[in-house]
């Protein structure tokens, strides 16, 4: 997958599909490009991404470089149903015919089941492997939302409000009238949380709604979780707290300024429209995450995420200008989230070990905003958790959505 290595030849990799060679300029510039990201000479047009090594990484490589050269919106999701160098040509044939916004990827649109819509984790994009799709049943339809503006179709929306509002009314071009199940990664759980919550309002709920090991935000989120904290203390533990959170407050404003000049609290919403400030704020946890994703990688093996590549800065590396402004815009988005209300629906939660031992403690926000918990473990860490390399995850989706769907 490294893109400077030496050419392999096709021959060498005992693949069990027979050679074709490519027909048409179209099926010949995408053999290149696959040729080039694959570091192997040869591919013919019927050999399969994922049998050729395909991870994520090599997804938005590929799809970012044939969207520019042809013109068109492919999206990484496509690999999933189109994992050929022939059926992208077809999916590059047909994109002047697009039935559905650029932002709701159809994983599998056949089959009449109750349909599934996964939401993206923080990274803005769902890359599910061939072996996380043999969790659904071969009828079960799978769509999955990528971040508006990620491939340049239409602008970023700045609020997580703004994008629940998108996705339900991509989810209704699918399905009108529902009925719908639910799913969501990580950071994304916040996006179906407020979808769920809008549907409430509408006097509506999804059949199914599952979670998977989401975090609390940086931001607004937490600054509300530990004032809430604060305000349940005792008067002089409280003024002990409130002197605590006051000196904090005041270095995390020192630091802010010797970075950026910028004499503010990086943790209040205001601080996120000021372009140096919040380059600092996401370079600091780009470095945080790295940090952790490091020291977790040790436990999970032979379970990693996309390989020892797929760090946050690779795929910011790799992605086009679009995307990366999308994600930046999406992660403001979350900073500036909070829920107004608990969630009344049922909800159920696939954590990781480090998170089912946070959710016994009733003042986590988790337990306050979601008060009607199933919880599945899976996974020592959130990286474990959160993987799309197997069938673990999306074998639990189906699951709970068949369970909700004998209830319909």
């Amino acid at each position: 997958m490294n893109e400077t290595s030496e050419m392999v030849a096709r021959d060498s990799l005992s693949l069990e599909t027979a050679y074709a060679s490519p027909t048409g300029e179209t099926e010949q510039i995408i053999a290149d490009i696959w040729a080039q990201v694959f570091s192997i000479s040869g591919i013919g047009v019927d050999d399969d991404f994922f049998e050729l090594g395909g991870d994520s990484l090599a997804a938005e490589s590929i799809t970012r470089m044939v969207s520019e050269k042809f013109g068109v919106s492919v999206k990484s999701g496509a690999l999933v149903e189109s994992s050929t160098i022939r059926e992208i040509a077809n999916v590059i044939s047909s994109a002047n015919r697009p039935s559905l916004p650029s932002h709701i990827v159809p994983l599998r649109s056949t089959g009449n089941r109750i349909p599934i819509f996964i939401v993206h984790g923080a990274a803005g994009i769902l890359f599910p492997t061939s072996s996380f799709m043999e969790g659904f049943h071969d009828d079960q339809p799978v769509y999955a939302f990528q971040v508006p503006g990620y491939d340049g179709q239409c602008q970023p929306l700045d609020t997580i409000e703004e994008i629940a509002a998108e996705y339900l009314k991509c989810m209704r071009m699918v399905s009108p009238d529902g009925p719908w199940h639910l799913a969501a990664f990580c950071q994304g759980s916040w996006i179906a949380f407020e979808m769920a919550a809008q549907l409430g309002r509408e006097s509506k709920s999804p059949s199914s709604l599952t979670m998977i090991d989401p975090v609390m935000h940086m931001g607004r989120m937490l600054n509300e979780h530990l004032q809430f904290l604060r305000s349940r203390k005792n008067p002089l533990a409280r003024a002990f707290s409130e002197a605590r959170w006051i000196a904090r407050v005041q270095m995390d404003k020192f630091r802010c300024f010797r970075a950026t000049g910028q004499w503010i609290n990086p943790y209040h919403p205001d601080a996120y429209d000021l372009p140096g400030v919040w380059e600092w704020i996401r370079q600091r946890d780009l470095a945080r995450h790295d940090t952790h994703a490091q020291n977790n990688a040790r436990a999970d093996e032979p379970h990693g995420v996309q390989g020892k590549f797929d760090t946050e800065k690779e795929l910011e590396r790799r992605r086009s200008k679009d995307a990366n402004s999308a994600t930046a815009r999406l992660e403001i988005a979350y900073y500036r989230y909070c829920p107004n209300a608990p969630l009344t629906i049922p909800v159920h939660l696939i954590a990781s070990e480090k998170q089912n031992r946070q959710l016994n403690n009733p003042l986590y926000p988790l337990r306050r905003f979601l008060p009607t918990l199933t919880i599945t473990v899976l996974g020592k860490t959130h990286r474990q958790t959160v993987s799309t390399t197997g069938p673990e995850n999306s074998s639990i989706i189906q699951r709970v959505a068949d369970e909700a769907s004998c209830l319909v």
